[in-house]
């Protein structure tokens, strides 16, 4: 049984390696990304790999994300 457990645990350690990647990638992208030229000829083609990316992460993580927009302010209250 402890050979299992140690399976177990390699498996676990690959996912959250695989996790680690996929969100150091994404990180990188966006820190590369050039925020300050609107003429930048592969805007499209970097924002689309950056979405890409983003989905990919979030089904790793199984979250899903929520990117409604309210009108009514920030939607916080106290």
């Amino acid at each position: 049984m402890a050979g299992d457990q140690d399976m177990f645990d390699a498996v676990v350690m690959a996912d959250e390696s695989k996790k680690m990647k996929v969100l150091e990638a994404l990180i990188g992208m966006i820190q590369k990304f050039p925020y300050d030229d609107p003429t930048y000829d592969k805007l499209h083609e970097d924002l689309d790999r950056i979405r890409g990316k983003f989905k990919q992460l979030c089904s790793l993580l199984n979250v899903q994300p929520d990117f409604k927009i309210s009108t009514e302010g920030s939607g916080l209250s106290f």
